[in-house]
């Protein structure tokens, strides 16, 4: 139901067997992420890392093998979908403690919330929905992060060249975003 091109201007994102007639009763066609950022700052630097292959990613963020492997060659910025029920905030948390072995009591900012429309090469024709809930934690310059056992790599980079990075899973275009509505802040 409502999957044609023609009637995406006029539906809604309501996902349900029960829809009501102007939503969805199964995933549109191109998919839809809902995905949580974890940026961990310290002083003007942000935390980036490169993934090793190990089974914990599959627990930890869903990835798969494969997922790990054809992104091994990029930055990529802590993150994860949301569970099922999840909280975003509780997410963020979670990527602080389960990937990044981050302590318990840290403060978390409140999300700021970016949307992403386009074609996935996975589904030519189709666009693909992401909604982002971007979260900030920031970090004394003392504060010490060591590198997880699923990591090849964890870097400091200063947000003024952060944009200069070779990323991997498109997060060129999530930390583009980030910079972006950092910047347009009141």
């Amino acid at each position: 139901m409502c999957s044609e091109k023609k009637d995406r201007d006029d539906t809604f994102l309501w996902l349900a067997t029960y829809a009501p007639p102007k939503g969805y009763t199964t995933v549109p066609p191109g998919g839809m992420c809902l995905c949580v950022f974890l940026f961990v700052i310290r002083g003007n630097r942000v935390l980036l890392g490169k993934y090793k292959e190990h089974p914990a990613w599959e627990k930890i963020a869903g990835m798969d093998e494969k997922r790990v492997k054809n992104n091994m060659h990029g930055f990529t910025l802590p993150a994860s979908h949301l569970k099922f029920g999840e909280d975003p905030s509780d997410a963020a948390r979670r990527i602080g403690r389960e990937i990044l072995l981050l302590p318990e009591g840290l403060s978390y900012s409140e999300p700021l919330v970016q949307t992403f429309f386009y074609e996935p090469s996975a589904a030519p024709g189709e666009m693909h929905f992401d909604v982002l809930f971007f979260y900030d934690l920031v970090l004394s310059e003392d504060f010490k992060i060591g590198i997880p056992p699923w990591y090849a790599a964890l870097d400091w980079f200063d947000t003024d060249i952060l944009m200069n990075q070779k990323y991997a899973r498109q997060h060129e275009d999530v930390v583009s975003a980030w910079l972006k509505k950092k910047r347009n802040k009141p």
